[in-house]
């Protein structure tokens, strides 16, 4: 009986300890993955990749977009250039140089590519709602906070640029115009709302572009 008690309370013991080394574990895990999202300040960074430019993150879970933002004086510069500055055909994921990453507004470029396996590639995969549905959140570090932006709107766009207007006059029919979703959401967006556009090129139809829409949350 003595013994049965002892083997009882040494089983015990071990799964207690499985039990707390799992738990210390899990906790070890997310502080690994918040240092991962950003570790070190952005003058870090800039230093790192000798580029003033550099003002922030995107980062889109379960997807390859996961880069620095850049943004220069114009929006020619970084189509062909890298973060080092260096001429690249591939250029770099920037921001329309009319905006922050505290505007109301935020417009974020990137290229696609047949031929190259390019971050904003991926927001060809926003054409299938299954993909949305398990992609909805867009997170922007702006070199203080990790702001979250939730898609409210896919869109492709062949002519009436309207989000390319920075400071529409009219903010209401602006957003209502930006809403015109490929497919239903089920996200309201309100005058209040601070929202994000994402652009890339899309090859069918040709001459064409991929909007992905978020609202911060």
């Amino acid at each position: 009986m003595y013994k049965k008690i002892i083997d009882m309370l040494i089983i015990f013991f071990i799964l207690f300890n499985l039990y707390y080394m799992y738990v210390i574990d899990e906790n070890e895990k997310q502080k690994i993955n918040q240092k991962n999202e950003i570790e070190y300040d952005l003058n870090y960074y800039k230093d790192y990749y000798s580029n003033e430019d550099i003002i922030g993150k995107i980062k889109i879970d379960g997807t390859s977009i996961d880069t620095f933002l850049v943004k220069s004086s114009n929006n020619e510069y970084y189509l062909n250039h890298s973060i080092r500055k260096e001429y690249d055909i591939k250029g770099s994921i920037f921001v329309d140089y009319r905006t922050d990453l505290n505007s109301r507004q935020i417009n974020i470029y990137g290229h696609n590519s047949i031929k190259y396996d390019l971050p904003f590639k991926e927001l060809e995969k926003y054409m299938e709602k299954s993909f949305y549905d398990e992609h909805k959140i867009i997170k922007i570090w702006n070199g203080e906070v990790i702001n979250n932006y939730e898609i409210f709107s896919v869109q492709v766009v062949t002519r009436s640029y309207e989000h390319m207007k920075i400071d529409s006059k009219n903010y209401k029919q602006h957003l209502k115009l930006l809403s015109n979703s490929i497919y239903k959401t089920n996200v309201d967006v309100t005058e209040n709302d601070d929202i994000l556009i994402l652009q890339t090129c899309n090859y069918n139809p040709k001459n064409s572009y991929i909007l992905v829409i978020a609202k911060k949350v």
